[in-house]
């Protein structure tokens, strides 16, 4: 049997995922941009501070321009809205990313709730849901809400 790892992984900005018995690839903005999204609206808004560091992480990190980046958030925040399986859809990409990028993608969102010093209970459980679709351990997750809140 093939390791999931080996099915789902980044090159550059792409993501290369297994679904269906099919390879598809998506931009990982797309992930990551909807993880981002949806961890700052879990205690019911976006800050813009919050908003600032998304954009930031999405022009920095994926090596987006400012309009492009913003591009992604409003897609994400779309796609939130409108998408009924987006947990799912998530979930059958994040399974098989190597641990290295799992982290990667669970610290950026870290970075978000962190930004505005105010670890609300809805960002902490938009964390807790986002490090499942993950595939992160309750003791990873709990252990990253704990740190957070002690700041």
């Amino acid at each position: 049997m093939e390791n999931q790892a080996e099915i789902a992984r980044f090159e550059g900005t792409r993501l290369l995922y297994e679904e269906g018995g099919t390879t598809n690839t998506c931009d990982a903005t797309f992930l990551i941009s909807t993880l981002l999204v949806f961890v700052a609206k879990g205690d019911g808004h976006i800050s813009a501070l919050e908003t600032g560091k998304m954009l930031e992480i999405v022009s920095s990190q994926l090596g987006a321009g400012s309009a492009e980046a913003l591009q992604h958030l409003s897609s994400a925040v779309m796609t939130l809205a409108d998408d009924k399986d987006i947990a799912l859809k998530l979930r059958k990409i994040g399974q098989g990313l190597s641990a290295q990028e799992t982290e990667r993608v669970f610290d950026l969102m870290l970075e978000i709730a962190a930004v505005d010093d105010d670890l609300d209970s809805g960002e902490s459980n938009a964390i807790k849901f986002a490090g499942q679709i993950l595939g992160l351990s309750q003791n990873r997750i709990y252990s990253a809400l704990r740190a957070l809140a002690s700041k």
